[in-house]
């Protein structure tokens, strides 16, 4: 059975080394160091990234997106039309991220998240997959200053994101996750939100729907019609039906958030197993993955590794394939 993560993994550690990151960026505010010698630490520190994820044992790695401030910032930064604004509570999260202001008609080169994904190509061991924010959660949590309506705003940011995905695609990527909690936290946009996914349908060879924080049920048989090859499905954060209803997503890959990533309590084997084996009874198993329900960075990086481990090992509990010591 195959795993993978989910967004962000941790960028600072707890020891000295481990802070390298965190005092170049002060040091890049002082003006003490120029923006190359800051890509320099952001490179080592991807490198840190994939190599504790692949030492776990995950199959289908990322890059950590260690330079993502949030989860809206890369594009917020270089997408023209789009300036960043105030500081916003993300979600429920006792976290913020930089609101983006649209000021204008939304465009992009594509090029957004080329250089990292091929820098992370160069470094993965595992299979590597790239990720983009979705375009309703862009769309629901920015500020809009020109477009019309929320349709006109939605198709817009898809517009886009489509094309940064064309972009990953053209650089070698072949899986993309797409980052959109707004698909289950705003269900009443579920409609639009097909409309939008419709127009990324052809721009990568496959795409996930990254859902997290809330539970599906309101639009999981809808998900199902999609047009992307694997939907994430987060089943820790709240009660959820949705372990009764995963047949529903028959035709899809299922990546299922089965490691708390915002709890520190820390799973065992055995419980990610449990939940793997509920799952199995609605999904086959070569369309199952396992996951952690969202970014590893809400948590300390020990914590972090520690719950890869155990999602391993759960994982290999399943299949009955020996864990390496």
């Amino acid at each position: 059975m195959k795993t993978t993560v989910i967004g962000a993994y941790p960028k600072i550690g707890d020891d000295l080394a481990s802070q390298e990151l965190r005092r170049a960026l002060h040091r890049h505010d002082r003006e003490e160091i120029d923006d190359a010698e800051l890509e320099t630490v952001f490179d080592a520190q991807t490198r840190i990234a994939i190599g504790e994820i692949e030492s776990a044992g995950i199959d289908v790695t990322n890059d950590g997106q260690v330079r993502w401030d949030d989860l809206l910032a890369p594009v917020a930064r270089t997408w023209s039309g789009v300036e960043r604004g105030p500081l916003e509570r993300f979600y429920d999260n006792n976290t913020y991220f930089r609101q983006p202001v649209i000021k204008g008609p939304i465009a992009t080169d594509g090029q957004t998240f080329v250089r990292d994904y091929t820098f992370a190509r160069g470094v993965a061991k595992a299979q590597l997959k790239a990720a983009v924010p979705g375009p309703l959660t862009f769309a629901t949590l920015a500020q809009d200053e020109f477009y019309r309506s929320i349709e006109d705003r939605v198709l817009a940011v898809a517009d886009a994101t489509a094309r940064e995905i064309r972009g990953l695609n053209d650089a070698g990527a072949r899986m993309v996750d797409i980052e959109d909690p707004a698909v289950v936290a705003s269900a009443r946009h579920i409609e639009l939100a097909r409309e939008a996914y419709g127009r990324l349908a052809d721009a990568a060879h496959a795409l996930a729907l990254v859902t997290y924080f809330f539970p599906p049920d309101a639009v999981l048989e809808s998900l199902a019609s999609f047009p992307v090859a694997a939907i994430a499905i987060d089943v820790r954060s709240r009660d959820t039906t949705a372990f009764e209803r995963l047949d529903a997503l028959r035709t899809k890959y299922v990546l299922l958030g089965v490691v708390d990533a915002r709890n520190t309590r820390l799973e065992t084997a055995e419980e990610v197993a449990r939940y793997a084996e509920r799952a199995l009874k609605l999904v086959p198993e070569d369309h199952l993955k396992l996951a952690p329900t969202t970014s590893l960075e809400y948590l300390p990086r020990d914590i972090a590794r520690a719950k890869l481990s155990a999602l391993v090992e759960g994982a290999r509990l399943v299949t009955g394939e020996k864990v390496p010591a």
